[in-house]
């Protein structure tokens, strides 16, 4: 289990899974999520202020890799 809180797990699933589904034509902007750099500026800043850790980059890219492997 990654060192996340409930609210973060459910940002990021929202996000990685919004992006799963969404055609590469129906938006300039590609949303697939594969790993941490693929998020946005503003998603990080909204993961860091509900809760910041030493390791949240780490656990965040874990989260999303493991997500992707479902």
């Amino acid at each position: 289990m990654r060192d996340l809180t409930e609210k973060q797990k459910q940002l990021i699933k929202k996000w990685v899974n919004h992006g799963r589904y969404k055609a590469e034509w129906e938006t300039s902007y590609n949303y697939k999520i594969n790993d941490i750099d693929d998020l946005t500026d503003e998603q990080w800043d909204i993961l860091v202020e509900i809760h910041d850790t030493e390791i949240l980059y780490q656990n965040v890219n874990n989260f999303i890799q493991d997500l992707n492997e479902i």
